[in-house]
């Protein structure tokens, strides 16, 4: 081989170096396709170790809070039936009618604690009420018995008694309950002024007035 012709030879090569090299840099600073760029990866989540739980576990409330917090909302206290009644009534029953004290002291005292009574414990207090309180001072139970909102057990008790006391005690108060179209004993009340006075008079209320007044002036007790 002729020396021009190794010359031409060995520029040739180092010039297909040289190409190579160049192409090589352009495709190195070329970025890939943006759909087959990799997502961050995302820090695992860690849940509670009792696998039954909902929400993971909370962190117990600051001690910096004005007052202790209960994470068992199933520990609140659960309230009573009525806003007044007592949890201990039956105590305080107990301690009222001690074989010690006068009747007329223990009915005014029964009468106050009875607000304070759940249904159960006013139905039995009302029976104690009939025994302790005399016809001169039935006044007191002549309320209750008006009294429309009263729960039917205790009604029923009060309505038992007033048919034992004397007419001039009963009859008034069974035109006061027979007069109230709320009141769940209105037409027990009504049937038995009927009865006794031998007469129905229907709504007319001042009718039924005039007869009682002149039945118990007939038959005094």
């Amino acid at each position: 081989m002729s020396r021009l012709s190794k010359v031409a030879l060995v520029i040739g090569a180092i010039g297909a170096v040289v190409l190579v090299g160049v192409l090589l840099g352009w495709l190195g600073t070329k970025k890939a396709p943006a759909a087959f760029q990799v997502a961050p990866t995302l820090p695992p989540v860690t849940w509670p170790s009792n696998q039954n739980a909902a929400v993971p576990i909370l962190p117990a409330p600051s001690k910096n809070l004005g007052s202790e917090l209960t994470t068992n909302p199933m520990a609140a206290p659960v309230l009573a039936a009525g806003t007044n009644a007592l949890a201990d009534w039956e105590s305080k029953l107990d301690e009222i009618l001690a074989p010690d004290g006068e009747p007329a002291e223990k009915a005014k005292r029964l009468f106050e604690l009875f607000p304070q009574l759940p249904r159960d414990g006013q139905a039995e207090v009302a029976q104690h009420l009939s025994n302790l309180v005399s016809d001169k001072d039935y006044a007191g139970l002549g309320k209750l018995l008006a009294d429309a909102k009263l729960p039917e057990p205790v009604l029923d008790v009060l309505m038992g008694d007033l048919l034992n006391r004397p007419n001039s005690v009963k009859l008034p108060e069974l035109l006061e309950v027979a007069r109230d179209p709320e009141h769940p004993k209105a037409a027990e009340a009504k049937e038995l002024l009927g009865f006794y006075l031998d007469q129905d008079f229907g709504a007319d209320w001042t009718k039924w007035q005039a007869r009682m007044e002149q039945w118990l002036k007939d038959n005094p007790d």
